[in-house]
Order: C-alpha cells, then sequence, then structure tokens
C-alpha cells in the first residue's frame, strides 16, 4: 500500500491559504462598498480565473467529469443549484460579517463546522463516529450551552455558517460533486445575482483604492482556493484536517483586531472549542497511523 506523505509544499500551500482567507476577511470590513458588491465582484474576478484555469488540460478533463455527472441523472442539476446558493450565501456571509461586526460570530461558526461535520457525517451518512469523536461533540455542546447562557443566545450568523455549511460538504460528497473545477459551475450558478448587485448599486467604485480591494478580494479568494485545493492533494488527510483548522483561528484574530471584543464566557467558550478541536485532530493523526 502507498503511504501518502505530507509534503513541505502541501503545509506551505495550507497555511497560506489560511491567511489570504483571513486577509479576504479584513480587507473586506476596511471597504465602502456593499457586502452585496463585495460579493458580486468576488464571484466575477474568482470566475474569471477559473476561466482561465481552462487553458489547463487537466481543468478541461475536470469539467467534463462534472458535465457528465450532472446529466447522470434529471435532479442533479437541481442538486447544483442548491449547492450554489448554500456556498453563494457563504461566500456573501463572509464578506457582511466583519462589515457589520459579527467578525467572532463567523469565526465561532467556522470553529464549530468541524465538530458540526462529524455530526452530519454520522447521522445523514451514517459514517461510524469514534468514541474520541463522541467526547468531542460532548466538549462542544458544552461550550454551546454556555455560551447560550452567558449571552444568551448564539448568533444566527453562527447557525448560518456552522449548519449548511456541513450540508453543503455533505452533499457534494455523497453525490460526486466534490471535483475542483466543480466550485467553477458554482461560482457560474451565482452570475445571474452577482450581476444583478452590480447594476443594482448603480456606480462603480468612487476610487482607486476602493476598486484596488474589489479587485484583491476577487483575486486573493481565487488564489487562495487554489491553494487549499493543492494542500488537499499534497497533504495526508489527517495533517490537511489538521491545518484547516488554521482559519477559524485567524478569523477570531482578525476580529478581534477590527475591534470585536469578546464578552462574558466567550474566551471560556473558545478554549473549550480549541481543546475540541485539538482531540480531533489527534484523533484524525491516530486513525491516519492506523491505516498506514
Amino acid at each position: 500500500m502507498t503511504v501518502q506523505r505530507s509534503s513541505p509544499r502541501g503545509v506551505v500551500a495550507s497555511l497560506v491559504a489560511s491567511a489570504m482567507f483571513g486577509a479576504i476577511f479584513y480587507i473586506a470590513a476596511q471597504l465602502q462598498s456593499s457586502a452585496e458588491v463585495v460579493y458580486a465582484w468576488r464571484v466575477v474576478v474568482t470566475l474569471a480565473l477559473y476561466a482561465l484555469a481552462l487553458l489547463h488540460p487537466g481543468a478541461r478533463r475536470g469539467v467534463v467529469i462534472i458535465w457528465r455527472r450532472l446529466r447522470a441523472r434529471w435532479w442533479m442539476p437541481l442538486l447544483a443549484l442548491l449547492l450554489a446558493s448554500i456556498i453563494g450565501m457563504q461566500l456573501w456571509l463572509f464578506m457582511w460579517a466583519p462589515m457589520h461586526g459579527h467578525g467572532l460570530d463567523a469565526g465561532l461558526g467556522y470553529l464549530l463546522l468541524p465538530i458540526s461535520l462529524v455530526l452530519s457525517g454520522r447521522f445523514l451518512m451514517r459514517a461510524h463516529v469514534s468514541s474520541m469523536q463522541w467526547v468531542v461533540v460532548t466538549l462542544a455542546v458544552i461550550a454551546v450551552a454556555i455560551k447560550i447562557v452567558a449571552t444568551p443566545q448564539l448568533s444566527w450568523v453562527t447557525w448560518a455558517i456552522c449548519l449548511p455549511y456541513a450540508v453543503y460538504f455533505v452533499l457534494r460528497q455523497r453525490f460526486g460533486l466534490d471535483e475542483p473545477m466543480a466550485f467553477g459551475f458554482e461560482l457560474t450558478a451565482m452570475m445571474p445575482l452577482a450581476a444583478w448587485f452590480l447594476l443594482s448599486a448603480g456606480s462603480g467604485p468612487q476610487s482607486a483604492g476602493e476598486l484596488t480591494g474589489l479587485l484583491a478580494v476577487g483575486v486573493i479568494g481565487g488564489i487562495a482556493m487554489v491553494l487549499y485545493l493543492a494542500a488537499s492533494n499534497l497533504l495526508s488527510m489527517p495533517v490537511f484536517g489538521l491545518l484547516s483548522y488554521a482559519e477559524p483561528v485567524l478569523l477570531v484574530v482578525v476580529a478581534v483586531l477590527l475591534g470585536e471584543r469578546m464578552q462574558g464566557a466567550d474566551l471560556l467558550v473558545y478554549g473549550i472549542l480549541a481543546v475540541a478541536l485539538a482531540l480531533l485532530a489527534f484523533e484524525g493523526f491516530r486513525a491516519g497511523r492506523r491505516r498506514r
């Protein structure tokens, strides 16, 4: 059996991608445009980068594979539209949250996402959940309970990230729509809404700095996605999963830099979730060693 080794390039690609996602989070909060306009620019520019990727034969083969799967059953295009709507909402929310003082709520949603994926896999795909994973889920429930008692509620932003995103990943994997170029199809489905947002905004960016920021969000987002997908191919799954936790941690740091403050039991809640994620990562490493 071939052992998948973790390439140093994969580690660098994953960490740089996480840093870029954090940069987008920060840049979005500095822009004067609405979240809808920033979302639209991100969709347009990222789709343009995917179009350039079609110059590579491998990307064109990926498009053919996805197209065949979409045509395999009559309801597959409807499923693809559902997935596009979920990821579209996530892209918009990623722009909206830091602009409106919900960066910490978004960071909490991404911290809860790996744990919600464990539950989604168990109940939606009947995947096996280990004893350690149940311990992690229990810690997450405790953290959420503390958050609800202290605040006294979790923001809708947190739920809108950790629940629909989990369904998105499960459905993509379950129906074979998790190829890298599938995201290009999803971006294409978002284009009508993005175009409507841009047309509704009327005039374009009011300054060169604003235009630079909008382009930066799209370009950095596209490059980050390419690096993220590259890292998934260069790293063993346990290492890739562990490094993926860098992004939500960075989002929390960015939210604090933007002026948001942890209140009440927030520090305890984030601490419990950090322990839960560390245990989840440890479980991934241990499972990887058993497979090897």
